[in-house]
């Protein structure tokens, strides 16, 4: 076997540096890596280097879900449409439409660390050597061999979509601003997820200890599902945590020393700008009274269509505010403008996060701005909590109002930089002990008077997400309680499924409990079902199903998203019994009564396993679930939701306790034992004790090996 691998680093050694792979004159020798599953499949990698680590986790992450990972290269490398058909290949126009790669070209020799790009090094000779080693999961073989400048591009796609910058794209290409008085909020595809955090500085706990909850929701399956890890090097690298599918580090997570948990905010990101076209001469547009010619960007698109690959041709434009499309509809063009492909940095600021080792190291990473979004939840071993609404947010300039097309004719409005971390709302050590985040405004991290000031901020930095959601009024009152918080009672806390009444959710839906039976007799039996519920949502619920499918048809017919939860909405008598009756013949319709119990109809299923689940929009411990057939009966399967958590205990000496969970299983591999090996478990709400000391990995471990 060791002659084996020694002859694989041999051909590695010669081949690499023809694919672009060894200009950090590393190469990885699989025989110092090791990755010890653990009893639910969660790989703990090991390596000499970090370098080494990256090849590992490349490796294993390629084990459970190369299917899913490589999706995301295809993208990068302008194969998706070969790969995926139509949807693929506008994937394709996105990602040269952002000039991801030009960017990465003029960047990569300048921008990046020398230490982070050994390690990106490492990460692509592990995709490489997984691929080479398994060529019949290898879907596109042209793909292949990976540099560390595809896994960068992939990147900068990702943070581009998070921006909403695909959605802003396709709209303009679209007609939908060739109307007037278009306005648009920042959720854009995503605005379902959302995700919870929460810090308890010393003052707060029993123990006299800090705690960290981690709790991300995200989608069940597929690339922006979460994988859990843990990376060690012998050079400082020791992390624990979640990542998306394909990455290079973990997005969040613990090590010895700090940890930190994000979830999606709202701040604007992405400004589309209207060009004031020539009347005359073609592809000219106005900037400063003067004419300037668009620079003409076409490609060829490689779109798989009934077997066959068909090259289609598309045009997109660049412009001074950057990318720039036609509108479909007319003879308007559109530029998109954001912070995402505007820097090649990201991997390698969550790289330096992970290795952070004191609050101050944090700061340092943090200060990259090359994070496109997330709110940042913050503990460590020196008592320290903060919250910080970060985001690659613009400089705007504020004598434009800035909810809506933007003229693009002017320098004036030509932002050139974004706001630095720490002039964006946070709140950092709070005397009250606590810092939260649950997808709600930034002005309410912690308790009363110890809050950000929404004054400081201009209203672009305000307006996205001015209100609390059912969530908050659930968190907040738990974390202000004037009792001593016990690490055993995080896991009462996070795992809630009740609707408060102090919700905009609940008073929103004041019309349907208040129902005039009277007047709506046909209603009698399911308003007295409703009014009789405890808002619980768990399984044994009656009113869950009920309201669930009220939810979804008044939402699915207003084309509401997750901003409802927060900014609530107003309902009239015949809107409530129009949707109320929807409601009552889809439940009819799939599960036989409108009667029902909430965990015969939702579950949660993978490879044949159906457990009743717990769950419902934006609680505590939420579920979007959707219809499925299975064996030929309908449930509500949720495609989203509480996908993973973490709760840490933090002493004076570092990590005391750590416990995670996901809901169904850490492999994507249908034929794999950890696919949906840990759906009791999240039933029962048992979460699983991990671990950053390697010995006692190594001790308990399933199984240990050599990447080969």
């Amino acid at each position: 076997m060791k002659r084996n691998l020694s002859f694989l680093v041999v051909v590695l050694s010669f081949y690499l540096p023809q694919f672009g792979i060894a200009q950090a004159s590393y190469i990885v020798n699989p025989q110092n890596v090791r990755i010890a599953r653990d009893t639910f499949g969660v790989p703990h990698i090991f390596g000499k280097t970090d370098a080494d680590v990256a090849y590992g986790l490349a490796w294993a992450n390629a084990e459970d879900a190369f299917h899913v990972s490589q999706d995301l290269l295809y993208v990068s490398k302008g194969f998706s449409g070969r790969a995926n058909g139509i949807d693929g290949a506008k994937a394709d126009f996105f990602v040269h439409a952002i000039a991801a790669r030009n960017l990465v070209n003029e960047k990569f020799e300048t921008d990046l660390s020398p230490q982070f790009r050994k390690y990106l090094s490492g990460f692509t000779q592990g995709i490489n050597a997984y691929a080479a080693a398994h060529p019949k999961d290898v879907r596109i073989k042209k793909a292949f061999p990976v540099s560390e400048k595809d896994v960068l591009v992939a990147y900068i796609t990702i943070m581009s979509f998070m921006s909403n910058a695909s959605d802003r794209i396709g709209d303009a290409v679209g007609g939908k601003y060739d109307k007037e008085n278009i306005a648009f909020d920042d959720n854009g595809s995503l605005g379902s997820v959302g995700s919870n955090a929460f810090a308890l500085a010393p003052s707060k706990t029993v123990d006299g200890k800090t705690y960290l909850c981690i709790n991300p929701h995200m989608f069940m399956e597929g690339q922006l599902s979460f994988y859990e890890a843990h990376l060690c090097s012998e050079e400082g690298l020791n992390i624990s945590g979640p990542m998306f599918h394909g990455s290079s580090s973990l997005a969040m997570g613990v090590n010895p020393h700090l940890g930190w948990g994000m979830t999606w905010n709202y701040i604007k990101r992405t400004d589309v700008f209207k060009l004031k076209m020539h009347p005359k001469k073609k592809l000219y547009y106005e900037f400063d009274g003067k004419w300037i010619k668009l620079e003409k960007r076409p490609v060829w698109l490689k779109v798989k269509v009934k077997g066959l690959t068909i090259p289609v041709k598309r045009v997109s434009y660049w412009s001074k505010y950057g990318a720039t499309v036609k509108s479909e509809k007319s003879n308007n063009f559109y530029a998109v403008r954001f912070g995402a492909n505007q820097t090649i940095k990201t991997p390698q600021q969550l790289y330096e996060m992970n290795k952070a080792t004191s609050y101050e190291e944090y700061w340092k990473a943090l200060r990259n701005n090359s994070l496109a979004l997330f709110n940042i939840v913050y503990a460590d071993e020196k008592n320290n909590i903060f919250y910080l609404s970060n985001s690659e947010a613009p400089d705007r300039n504020l004598a434009f109002d800035w909810h809506g097309i933007m003229p693009g004719n002017t320098s004036k409005n030509l932002w050139t930089k974004l706001l630095p971390n720490d002039s964006l709302p946070h709140v950092i050590n709070p005397p009250c002990g606590f810092v939260f985040n649950t997808n709600n405004t930034p002005f309410n991290a912690t308790c009363e008077g110890e809050n950000d000031n929404p004054n400081r901020y201009p209203r672009y930095l305000v307006d996205e997400r001015p209100g609390d959601n059912n969530r908050t009024a659930m968190l907040k009152p738990e974390l202000m309680t004037k009792q001593k918080i016990a690490f055993e009672d995080l896991k009462r806390i996070k795992f809630n499924y009740t609707i408060s009444k102090n919700s905009p959710l609940y008073q929103s839906l004041l019309p349907l409990f208040n129902l005039d039976t009277v007047k709506h007799p046909e209603f009698s039996k399911v308003i007295r079902v409703l009014n009789d519920w405890n808002l619980v949502c768990d399984t044994n619920s009656y009113g869950a199903p009920l309201l669930g499918a009220f939810i979804l048809k008044l939402f699915d017919k207003r084309g509401y998203s997750d901003g409802t939860f927060v900014k609530g909405f107003t309902i009239n008598e015949e809107e409530t019994v129009e949707s109320l009756k929807a409601g009552i013949d889809f439940l009819r319709e799939k599960f036989g009564s409108e009667i029902v119990r909430w965990g015969d109809i939702q579950v949660n299923y993978r490879a044949g396993k159906m457990i009743p689940m717990n769950g419902f929009p934006d609680v505590l411990s939420p579920t979007y679930p959707k219809p499925r057939v299975i064996d030929g009966k309908t449930y509500l399967v949720p495609t989203h939701g509480d996908t993973y958590t973490m709760f840490v205990k933090f002493g004076s000496n570092g990590v005391e306790e750590m416990k995670s969970l996901v809901p169904t299983g850490n492999s994507l591999r249908t034929d794999s034992p950890h696919y949906n090996d840990q759906m009791e478990l999240f039933r029962d709400v048992r979460l699983k004790e991990m671990s950053l000391d390697k010995d006692e990995i190594l001790k308990k471990a399933i199984r240990v090996y050599h990447p080969e």
